[in-house]
């Protein structure tokens, strides 16, 4: 592996080291094999990819999108990054811990969704990460305020929902070399199965078009956590033919690809975005019991649901077969951090989530 001095995916396609590009973590996340639950579930060769370890920062999938946005937004010479998402959202978070380090002013603009405890946190990581923070309600009520905003600072870079852009799902066609150089140094098996949350569809997007241009026979699993008619096949496929149309626009001679590796899934959703399922909280807790790692009840959980319930399903068919579960939840402890933020901080249009009795 190298040392994070450019992708590795700039090393097999070297036309590409025109595109921005700066390291924000070390990433090279390791892999686990999950010993204890395979014990529980009596089946052999499940994987997780710990990106929840990627920054000391702030863990999870995000910064790999990140290290293309955010080198763009300092190309184009931008003093300030805006980003949108629900309250509790992780990218709006990530976006801000990785502006604050590089000196860029964080904005989120940040829309209702379910409350629990993992929103509350995030919501005072805004703060921490010194984000200014735009509320709007809803999709129709923030738009207006995101436009006005950027009317007024013109020169304000803006990313759109986690970061999944044909930009920053560059960031995971990266992350499927990274895990081709761990199967041939022999970390693990080449894996016949990927599970992974789909949200804003940059993650699973970028693994479809990067495990084949990595030459893995690697089926993507996406577990959909968002709307399944945003994170649709349709979307998610769009998503990846951009992102690959936008690299050969550098490298002409990418090889042509099929996506019958990639299959969506969108039965673990629940009644709504960011609101828990009886499935992922189960599925949450077997996992803490076996193996001691958190997941959280919006995206991972709900992925993970999705690989107990395919092991269980397809088990007699699946012998033999290594699963691969693709943590994208930061799974840093910020517990102190936050004991010691006052939420009256916030905009006051934001106290209700920290005085009403609304927590899942």
């Amino acid at each position: 592996m190298n040392s994070r001095n450019e992708p590795l995916l700039f090393q097999e396609y070297n036309k590409l080291k025109s595109i921005p590009w700066l390291s924000l973590a070390p990433l090279n996340t390791p892999l686990e094999e999950l010993k204890e639950l395979e014990k529980v579930l009596d089946f052999d060769n499940i994987w997780i990819k710990r990106d929840d370890l990627s920054s000391p920062i702030y863990g999870g999938n995000k910064v790999r999108k990140l290290e293309f946005l955010l080198a763009d937004a300092l190309k184009r010479k931008a003093k300030e990054v805006m980003t949108t998402g629900g309250i509790g959202s992780n990218h709006c978070v990530a976006n801000a811990a990785f502006c604050q380090e590089l000196g860029i002013k964080p904005i989120s603009a940040i829309i209702d969704q379910p409350i629990n405890k993992y929103v509350k946190r995030n919501l005072l990581l805004e703060l921490y990460f010194n984000a200014e923070l735009i509320y709007g309600k809803d999709r129709e009520g923030i738009k207006p305020k995101i436009y006005w905003y950027r009317y007024k600072h013109p020169n304000t870079y803006y990313i759109p929902q986690g970061g999944s852009n044909a930009l920053g799902t560059i960031g995971f066609i990266d992350a499927s070399f990274e895990l081709k150089y761990q199967v041939e140094s022999g970390e693990i098996s080449e894996p016949d199965h990927i599970f992974v949350a789909n949200g804003s569809m940059g993650t699973t997007a970028g693994l479809s078009v990067g495990v084949k241009l990595a030459e893995l026979k690697t089926k993507i699993h996406g577990i959909q956590v968002t709307p399944p008619y945003f994170s649709s096949k349709e979307n998610t496929l769009n998503m990846a033919k951009r992102s690959l149309r936008f690299l050969r626009k550098y490298q002409k001679d990418l090889p042509r690809i099929s996506y019958e590796h990639l299959n969506l899934i969108g039965d673990f959703f629940g009644e709504s975005y960011g609101k828990p399922t009886k499935e992922g909280l189960e599925a949450i807790e077997i996992l803490e019991k076996t193996e001691g790692l958190h997941l959280d009840p919006t995206y991972t959980g709900k992925a993970f649901a999705a690989l107990l319930d395919f092991i269980k399903n397809e088990r007699n068919h699946i012998q033999g077969d290594t699963i691969l579960f693709w943590n994208t939840y930061n799974s840093r402890d910020f517990s102190q951090i936050i004991e010691n933020i006052d939420y009256k901080n916030l905009p006051k249009e934001l106290h209700w989530v920290f005085e009403k009795d609304n927590t899942n």
